[in-house]
């Protein structure tokens, strides 16, 4: 049995095929809850959207759970984001910028960050974020120094600006609706999912020792029902997108470097501008086996070092290219919002379980997918 650190959609069975039908009946209730309860206000955001030219109109699906994610990082982090002040948020926001200047200027970024980020970003006020656009700032700031959410950053700022039209009893009531919905969500989550997150909790008990003063102190001590909205959330982005993926004439298949059979100084996979090409020295190795399914099936299949080198620069056309990203949960949603700013046609598969050496297992454990969901998605002769 695989060492479980902190999800497994195996639970206790041989493969993951009830997770992925207990998703599809959490993305359903979720998507009926909110329609009667934030229908109105999903319609009235939409309108805006449109009569500023903010955007071309986007699915119903994604503007529903991007509402969904203002509602849970509300409830998991309003009370963190009080607490943190506009210096202590500009410290750290340089900090994630200089990261991304080269390798040496990484390692000691991360280093004053990990201690930043424990310190800053992980007190909370006593008293509640105060339900205003200031307090959705704030969140937003909160959001912004953690580094961890980018891409959700990016899309509350189109509804910090529809929030900002509204009279202040109307923002009051919209609030209100979003935060009882994030409650709602994380009651009803670990109602069908919670099952397969049961060592999160656990795992969280440990995280503030074991990764204290570390740059991943707040990616690895996301909360049980942020595993459980990245579930839902790749559940709905995948049906936002999946028409338009099959559409798709090249189809890419991209996954992390910790389902290699073989550790990198024995792997033979081949360095290319987009990522690593398998080098076919195991039989047995899962990237291997999926190299051969792109080969007879006609999709490319990369191996992805990290997440941040997964995407083009955005100089494609939407439509042209699909995407499969392979990815642990706390991975998803921000993957899918990244790939589709880029004109990429995302759709996602999840890790069975979480293993790698960077964030969780210092050994480094070898991970998995269920191929049978593979296939359904990236070929259209499996799609349901």
């Amino acid at each position: 049995m695989k060492k479980i650190i902190t999800y497994s959609l195996l639970e206790k069975n041989i493969n993951s095929d009830q997770y992925y039908s207990d998703v599809k009946l959490l993305a359903d209730e979720t998507l009926n809850h909110e329609e009667k309860i934030l229908g109105q206000v999903i319609d009235e955001f939409t309108k805006y959207v449109s009569a500023n030219s903010i955007e071309t109109l986007r699915s119903r699906e994604e503007y529903m759970l991007e509402a969904l994610i203002v509602g849970v990082l509300w409830n998991v982090y309003g009370n963190n984001a009080k607490a943190l002040t506009k210096i202590q948020g500009k410290i750290l926001v340089n900090l994630v910028a200089l990261r991304k200047k080269g390798k040496a200027i990484k390692l000691s970024a991360d280093l004053v960050r990990g201690f930043s980020s424990t310190i800053f970003l992980n007190k909370k006020s006593t008293n509640e974020l105060e339900i205003s656009i200031l307090g959705l700032k704030k969140l937003q700031g909160w959001i912004l120094a953690s580094g961890e959410f980018n891409e959700e950053w990016r899309r509350i700022l189109n509804w910090e600006n529809y929030f900002s039209s509204l009279t202040e009893s109307k923002l009051e009531n919209v609030f209100n609706l979003l935060i009882h919905y994030g409650i709602w969500f994380q009651s009803r989550s670990e109602t069908i999912v919670g099952k397969y997150t049961i060592n999160v909790q656990q795992f969280l008990k440990n995280q503030k020792n074991v990764y204290r003063f570390s740059e991943d102190i707040i990616f690895t001590g996301r909360k049980r029902t942020e595993y459980h909205l990245n579930m839902v959330g790749a559940e709905i982005l995948n049906r936002a997108f999946r028409n338009d993926f099959l559409k798709t004439k090249k189809k890419k298949l991209l996954i992390p470097i910790c389902m290699r059979d073989k550790p990198s100084n024995i792997c033979k996979a081949r360095n290319t501008k987009d990522g690593y090409i398998c080098g076919h020295c195991t039989k047995e190795c899962r990237v291997n086996k999926l190299s051969e399914m792109g080969k007879k099936h006609g999709f490319e299949v990369l191996i992805i070092p990290h997440g941040s080198s997964a995407f083009t620069d955005g100089k494609v056309k939407y439509g042209e290219i699909g995407i499969v990203g392979v990815a642990c949960l706390l991975n998803l949603i921000s993957g899918g919002l990244a790939a589709r700013r880029l004109n990429l046609v995302p759709q996602c598969v999840i890790l069975d379980y979480c293993g790698c050496k960077k964030h969780w297992d210092s050994e480094g454990i070898i991970t998995d997918i269920n191929v049978k969901e593979l296939k359904k998605i990236i070929l259209a002769s499996h799609s349901e």
